[in-house]
């Protein structure tokens, strides 16, 4: 509790950035819910309303790469196994634990979003904007800091990041392909538990845990990466009926082929993590 008050005085006269991109770090050490609930709240109004999307991306990028330095330093302190760990896992650690709270806080907006574009056709450019900003954050400073990773991640990343330069720039109330990003990265903070499992993995040794968190992620991934993928199948399909030339025989294409990469890299950890449980149940019946 002495933490968070400490986060509200520090951040309660700054800018209201400063408190939108901390909130996961303060969820970390936060235990009281009336003032989760409080940060929530001032979350969603800034990132509603906030039109200066390039200072949320600069200032957030700041503070989720001092905050692998607080994590690290943090778990250095309470993990044994994290100790044991080499520079580069630890750094793996790091970033999937900071993703999956960073994803977690913004899970119940991304939601929101989903509903009011999915049912009610209602595109707000800087609500939407901003959650792809605090959603493709994560994923820089992990191109930046992690030093090994699967090329399939890698190119996962760039293309996120790639996306959400192109977000920054684009009119969602216009109908375009465009808007098949939003969709794709609200459904992905779903499977925000995902992170949290690829992360916490190196810091136990509970079989039990391991089984449960891989099989509800492998569940929720599979449920998101579906409905997902029938969206966009239904979408495009739609876009491609009305295109009559210009820009979209060019956009269409190229954002199918960027996507499909992403579905492989999707494909691949939803493989993982069903040999990954298999594995799990497999050590507890040799027991």
């Amino acid at each position: 509790m002495s933490h968070s008050i400490h986060f509200l005085s520090v951040f309660r006269n700054g800018t209201r950035w400063s408190i939108l991109i901390f909130l996961p770090v303060i969820s970390l050490s936060c235990n009281d819910l009336n003032i989760n609930i409080y940060l929530y709240y001032i979350m969603l109004h800034t990132i509603a309303n906030s039109d200066h999307h390039y200072a949320i991306y600069t200032l957030g990028f700041y503070i989720v790469f001092s905050a692998y330095y607080i994590v690290d330093s943090l778990l250095l302190k309470i993990s044994p196994k994290y100790l044991a760990l080499d520079n580069e896992k630890r750094t793996y650690v790091v970033s999937n634990i900071i993703k999956s709270l960073l994803l977690g806080s913004i899970t119940p907006i991304a939601g929101t979003i989903l509903y009011q574009t999915m049912h009610l056709d209602q595109w707000n450019n800087n609500l939407i904007k901003n959650i792809g900003i605090l959603y493709a954050i994560p994923d820089g400073v992990s191109l930046a800091l992690v030093n090994k990773m699967h090329m399939t991640t890698k190119i996962h990343h760039i293309i996120v990041c790639i996306f959400n330069m192109i977000s920054i720039h684009n009119n969602y109330e216009e109908e375009s392909i465009v808007r098949c990003m939003v969709i794709y990265a609200c459904f992905s903070c779903f499977a925000f538990i995902v992170n949290l499992l690829l992360g916490v993995r190196f810091l136990h040794d509970n079989k039990k845990i391991g089984i449960f968190m891989a099989r509800a992620s492998m569940y929720i991934y599979v449920l998101c990466c579906l409905v997902n993928w029938a969206w966009h199948g239904k979408y495009i399909h739609t876009l491609v009926d009305k295109c009559n030339g210009g820009y979209c025989h060019i956009t269409i294409p190229a954002y199918c082929g960027m996507i499909m990469m992403l579905a492989w890299d999707d494909i691949k950890l939803n493989h993982w993590l069903y040999k990954e449980s298999k594995i799990e149940c497999k050590k507890i019946k040799d027991q």
